[in-house]
């Protein structure tokens, strides 16, 4: 017998490429057959259908397990497409997944919505992710923001499965994911084996319509130590690959209307588990007109007003998003609000946000669908509307 461990999901969506990534029971051949939708595509007449075989990894988790990834390339910007993998071993098993669709990056002036959300292992009950996937398959966005803690367990093999690729099969067969690590991935090497993103994997940035977004590790800028944050022994500064990463791509941005950074531990937030050393970034996010921040971390849901300079600023401050995710815990709140909290509230949730040329709009939707914040920025109609 051959089964799917993990059903096919979608990863580093371009304008004329994406990957799909699958998980076999042992080691087997794959292929993916896909067409296009919408469109002829090139020149071609009729439907474009063809078929590229995987590249495979075995790891052994007790026994062989098979993982299979394919790049999709030549493809044409904003199209739908639809796909479908098989594996095959040379035992005669044989496993086909359902038609799934895609569609590939849109042009730089064509609007995009994505969804953020995190904390799916964090509080290591998966009680509401099923419903958190539920609500981010409603909103259809373009792809998913997982903002870390995924899993529970990031070293336990079973927890990427049980917290977030089977509660999530349905969406993320079709809506691509960009994790960055949080303290539960445990910097394992699952993380590595299981996302295809470019190296070293734990950082990147990637530009989608005409904004550029920026994924940080922030686990590898700070420690934890008898239960405290520390900065790192090197700290974070000229010399160090991240930091060098994150000033070449601030710096080569400037074309982009709008700069999305995320990052696990949170430098705002009016509840326990704000960690002040991640403020090291801040003068760095400010410097090179970053607009919006989501990290996680503290399982709650918290936007802060638009801060510069460790204060309030109307006009070129940056919001601030902790999108808590799938968990809920108010206890973790402190007794008021902090003066940068806007708005906060702890209950299981999903971000959805749309931007379209000047103007990003941000819906915070509860597991249950209810919507209980929102946010409006208008770059040409400023200051921030909330």
């Amino acid at each position: 017998m051959l089964s799917f461990i993990k059903t096919p999901y979608l990863q580093w969506p371009t304008r004329d490429a994406v990957t799909i990534m699958w998980e076999t029971s042992s080691e087997a051949t794959g292929e993916v057959t896909y067409y296009a939708t919408e469109r002829v595509h090139a020149t071609g007449t009729g439907r474009f259908e063809s078929v590229v075989v995987s590249e495979r990894m075995v790891r052994e988790n007790s026994r062989p397990r098979c993982i299979h990834t394919v790049t999709l390339d030549g493809l044409l910007s904003g199209s739908s497409y639809h796909y479908q993998v098989r594996s095959d071993n040379d035992r005669g098993g044989h496993c086909e997944s359902a038609s799934h669709p895609f569609r590939t990056g849109p042009e730089e002036h064509t609007p995009f919505s994505f969804a953020v959300t995190s904390e799916t292992g964090g509080t290591c009950s998966d009680d509401n992710n099923r419903e958190i996937f539920t609500q981010i398959a409603r909103y259809r966005p373009d792809f998913l923001l997982m903002v870390g803690d995924a899993v529970c367990h990031g070293k336990k093999y079973s927890d990427w499965n049980r917290f977030f690729f089977d509660p999530g099969k349905h969406v993320l067969a079709r809506t691509p994911f960009f994790l960055v690590p949080g303290n539960h991935e445990e910097n394992a090497s699952w993380y590595y084996d299981l996302v295809a993103y470019p190296e070293p994997k734990n950082y990147y940035a990637f530009r989608y319509g005409n904004t550029h977004f920026i994924g940080l590790d922030s686990t590898a800028i700070v420690t934890y130590q008898d239960g405290k944050p520390h900065l790192n022994e090197k700290g974070f500064g000229p010399g160090e690959p991240q930091y060098d990463f994150l000033i070449r791509e601030l710096s080569s941005s400037n074309d982009a209307a709008w700069k999305v950074v995320f990052f696990h531990y949170p430098p705002y937030v009016s509840a326990d588990y704000q960690v002040d050393e991640m403020r090291i970034l801040c003068p760095i996010l400010e410097q090179y007109g970053v607009d919006v921040v989501f990290n996680s971390h503290t399982i709650v849901y918290e936007r802060s007003h638009p801060l510069r300079n460790n204060g309030l600023d109307l006009m070129k401050g940056i919001v601030y998003i902790v999108a808590g995710g799938a968990g809920a815990c108010p206890q973790w709140f402190h007794h008021t609000r902090a003066w940068h909290t806007a708005h906060a509230v702890a209950v299981p949730h999903m971000v959805q946000v749309s931007i379209a040329g000047t103007r990003l709009e941000m819906h915070a939707i509860d597991y249950e669908g209810r919507l209980f914040d929102q946010m409006i920025i208008d770059k040409s109609n400023r200051p921030t509307v909330m």
